[in-house]
Formats: structure tokens, sequence, C-alpha cells
């Protein structure tokens, strides 16, 4: 039995380590103006080589009014590794998904979805710790590239994650659940 949950627990961890959530800042250039938001979750999902970034419910906000965005993401990218970092490269058009926060309104409330396709160039470098991404969105029919820079730390979790005064394989499972839930 004691092998059946150490393996377990391994199966556990190679999930999480496929995808990582990095804490990250954000700064957002529109015509000269810009805004920055502090604690933004970026997740980067590794698949055999293929990557997918996802920027989850992006709310914009410029002079303490929010803007709802929605969902960035881009996916089946092949990541480059060299220099002790993986570079993913993406030029081609999105669609920007509604987001599911149901503290910004209905599915109506985000903007994104509204925009159709609308061309990207993004370029993003990461290690397992850090991410520095720029995301280039160019809205062609309102005259405006919007500049999207971020980079992103992932939290140290160690020791007694789930606080019950003891470290154990609960402890593994509340990772996972962070990680998968941001």
């Amino acid at each position: 039995m004691k092998k059946f949950y150490l393996t377990l627990a391994a199966l556990c961890c190679c999930v999480a380590l496929s995808a990582t959530t990095y804490t990250s800042h954000l700064k957002v250039t529109v015509n000269d103006n810009v805004a920055e938001q502090e604690e933004i979750p970026v997740v980067i999902v590794e698949e055999n080589g293929y990557y997918t970034l996802t920027l989850k419910n992006f709310v914009l906000v410029q002079e303490d009014v929010p803007l709802p965005v929605g969902n960035i993401e881009v996916s089946g990218v092949i990541g480059h590794d060299e220099y002790g970092y993986t570079t993913i490269r993406y030029v081609q058009p999105i669609t920007i998904t509604a987001g599911d926060d149901p503290s910004v309104g209905g599915e109506d409330a985000w903007l994104g979805p509204l925009l159709g396709e609308v061309p990207i160039d993004m370029t993003a470098r990461f290690t397992k710790t850090a991410l520095d991404a720029n995301i280039d969105i160019n809205l062609e029919a309102m005259g405006q590239i919007i500049g999207v820079s971020i980079f992103g730390v992932v939290p140290v979790v160690e020791g007694d994650v789930n606080g019950d005064n003891d470290v154990n394989i609960t402890d593994v499972n509340k990772v996972i659940d962070i990680i998968l839930t941001n």
C-alpha cells in the first residue's frame, strides 16, 4: 500500500510540473497610456515540447476603471531551449474568449470576444522560476497596437502548505490544487 501512495505522489508531482503558474507584473501600453497591475497569474503548460500560454480573466485597469478583456491563450507553440531558458514565439491571429470570473458580470461583460480574430505577435522566454513575455495585439480597425509586457515568478511553495501542522502527501495535493486553479 505504501508503494501505491508513493507512486500516486510521484504521478501527482509529474502532473504539477507540466503546468507552471507565474505570479506576474503586467504592463499594458495603449497609445502612450500605460496601465500596470501586480499579482496576475500567467500559466504555461508544456506537453511533448509544445507549449500553451494563458492569461485568464484579464481585466485591464486604467485610472481605476476596469475593462474586462477576457482570456488570452496561445497554444501548440514549439519551444526552443538555449542559454538556460525556453523561448516560444507566436505570430498568428487569435480570438480572445470571454472570461469566467463571476465577479465581472456575465459572458457579455467581456470585450475580447467582440473583437473577433486579432493578430498578435508574442515572444516569451521562461525558466522553471521566471517568465518574461511581450505580446503585441494589432487592432488594425482601431489603428492601435496594444503592447503587453509580462514579468512573472513562481511563488516558493514549501513546508506545511495546507496548514494542518504536518508535512505530508496532503501538502502535495494542496500544491497541485493551487496550480490547477490558477
